[in-house]
């Protein structure tokens, strides 16, 4: 008599479930898709399909760290599969580990040249990596494959536009707001262009399709505000101003722009971010902390030395050139004693103001990411005024300053704003900070701040950083 046959166990989930994990996924149903997906991992653990969704769920909920096991078994499941490399590189440039994340995305593009979306990612991360040309290169690639690839024209006009071709960036914003008219981050990026190109009434109608688009854009009401404030219509920057104040918006731009229009204009307006800005600078001297020449110098030139980071443009630096992307990103390991020194200034610098009512103490972040770039000028070089948009504490470490021809060669000049905001009444007030090798310098991001032009056979070297608090946008 024959035994009866055991069940052969199912391998895999039915075609049902399989498409509505799918169809939660291509909905935004991402809960859903994230429990389907887990149960089907926990009965079939080597169904790579489901590993592969639940990673790309996860990314999409700013789990980040959680999609990286999840990406991983996916491509341990099947080596082969070019958009689960794709996924894995997603995952590996959102936290920061953007060499991985190049190897993922070329190792994508090995096993799928024509894959336009992975071109287009490795070209964020090579302009994350300060690789300027070679992002340009890998946007041009994935145009060439999908001619309809409007993020693509976008992400190419953000690297245009860092190198300084500004005619070229403005054209690639505007073909990609032609393949996707409702692209409020071209709009937006567009008008930036714009007024780097002095065209202030284009640039503000940039701003305003974007706001219609998309209404709590916060960072196009700013640029918007700024853009404002310098074509001079007083009501309007009044009435945008209000609004960001209404948001509880603490940031430089409006930080710097309720000080500036005080200036200008008479407003009393609540600062969120800091009313007193000049009383929260600090200079401090790292020779007598640390080894200067060890941490700061020979890290600082060899970087320079090797030039492996492209130079951006930047129209405020005269006679010198600054690096571009986030330094401590693409030399994370050899800047680690950097960031570290930095890290722990930063601290007492929050401990030294802690009783502070200012919101750029109260609101302090939790947490935050440091963005770095070298600056190196010659004979008669000089920065021009200007603040930090993107920061919230901002930093200065001086690596080389030759000696001075006079008092003041190439000290740091920080203000409320710029000597054509005062008026008869009202005084912009400064105060120059007289800066050596070894120098640190903190202050709030609001500050407007420029350099006092030098005259020496050496050339001045700067790293400046600042505290970011939210995602790094050109």
């Amino acid at each position: 008599m024959k035994r009866p046959m055991k069940d052969i166990p199912i391998q895999a989930p039915s075609q049902a479930e399989i498409q509505k994990l799918i169809n939660h996924y291509q909905n935004g149903q991402y809960g859903d898709a994230e429990t389907l997906a887990i149960s089907i991992t926990e009965q079939f653990p080597d169904h790579q399909f489901s590993w592969k969704v639940l990673g790309a769920v996860l990314i999409q909920t700013g789990r980040i760290s959680e999609s990286l096991v999840a990406n991983q078994k996916s491509i341990k499941l099947t080596p082969q599969d070019a958009e689960a490399h794709n996924n894995l590189g997603n995952t590996l440039k959102e936290l920061g580990r953007l060499e991985e994340a190049e190897a993922s995305y070329t190792q994508a593009i090995a096993l799928k040249p024509d894959y336009a979306e992975a071109h287009s990612n490795l070209g964020i991360t090579l302009k994350e990596l300060g690789r300027l040309e070679e992002a340009e290169a890998s946007y041009t690639q994935a145009i060439t494959l999908k001619p309809d690839y409007a993020n693509a024209y976008n992400n190419l006009g953000n690297t245009l536009l860092e190198i300084g071709r500004l005619e070229e960036a403005e054209a690639s914003y505007t073909q990609a707001i032609a393949l996707k008219p409702d692209f409020a981050e071209a709009h937006s990026s567009l008008g930036v262009t714009l007024k780097r190109l002095g065209r202030l009434d284009e640039a503000e109608a940039s701003l305003r399709q974007a706001i219609t688009l998309k209404p709590d854009y916060i960072k196009a009401h700013i640029n918007l505000l700024k853009y404002l404030y310098l074509l001079d219509k007083e009501s309007l920057f009044v009435a945008e101003l209000d609004y960001l104040i209404n948001q509880d918006e603490a940031n430089a731009v409006t930080g710097s722009l309720t000080c500036r229009s005080e200036l200008k204009y008479g407003l009393e307006k609540p600062n969120l971010f800091c009313r007193e800005p000049l009383k929260y600078v600090l200079h401090i001297d790292l020779n007598s902390q640390y080894d200067f020449e060890e941490i700061f110098v020979e890290k600082a030139r060899s970087i320079l030395n090797e030039n492996k980071i492209s130079n951006r443009k930047q129209s405020l630096l005269v006679n010198g050139y600054q690096t571009s992307g986030n330094l401590f990103d693409i030399e994370n390991s050899f800047t680690e004693k950097i960031q570290k020194a930095i890290r722990l200034e930063i601290e007492k610098y929050r401990i030294n103001f802690k009783n502070s009512e200012e919101g750029l103490i109260k609101k302090w972040p939790t947490e935050y990411s440091l963005y770095g770039w070298l600056i190196s000028m010659k004979s008669g070089g000089e920065l021009q005024p200007h603040i930090h948009d993107l920061g919230w504490l901002s930093g200065t470490i001086y690596i080389n300053v030759p000696l001075k021809s006079k008092a003041d060669s190439g000290n740091l000049v920080v203000s409320l704003g710029e000597e054509k905001d005062a008026t008869d009444t009202r005084m912009n007030v400064e105060k120059i900070i007289n800066v050596v090798t070894g120098s640190l310098v903190l202050f709030p991001a609001s500050l407007t701040h420029y350099t006092i032009p030098f005259e020496a056979e050496e050339e001045r070297i700067v790293l400046a950083f600042d505290v970011m608090i939210a995602a790094k946008e050109p």
